[in-house]
């Protein structure tokens, strides 16, 4: 479990600081990621990717908190938050971003209301080819 400020947001998923993850995460549930994934990560939820994390994948969720290494594009439908220790190379998709300074973003960003008709716009388009 982490507290946001004023919200508390139950992490039924933990990937350790020791855990390195080789494959795509899929889960409905929140996750925290404290451990090194090579794979793309997707939460109908939250995910949390913390200061001691390294990602080399994709990020897709509802809500989206990272504080450590991201190598990857992310798509938070609602919103997405950058931590001052937040290293990120590759594009963002978002409503709401809030970048901490001290953050690093190397990428392109795209903000809409809309994230999820855009996502699956994409999709569609790129099933066509």
């Amino acid at each position: 479990m982490f507290s946001d400020k004023n919200r508390v947001v139950n992490i039924s998923t933990l990937v350790g600081k020791t855990c390195k993850i080789t494959g795509d995460v899929i889960t409905k549930e929140s996750i925290r990621i404290d451990g090194h994934v090579i794979g793309n990560i997707e939460s109908e939820n939250v995910i949390s990717i913390t200061d001691s994390a390294n990602v080399d994948g994709n990020i897709k969720a509802k809500e989206i908190f990272i504080a450590g290494k991201v190598l990857g594009n992310i798509t938070a439908f609602t919103s997405l938050e950058l931590e001052k220790t937040a290293q990120i190379n590759g594009d963002i998709f978002t409503a709401k971003l809030h970048i901490h300074l001290g953050a690093t973003f190397n990428g392109n960003t795209r903000m809409t209301d809309n994230v999820k008709s855009n996502e699956d716009k994409k999709q569609g388009e790129h099933n066509k080819g």
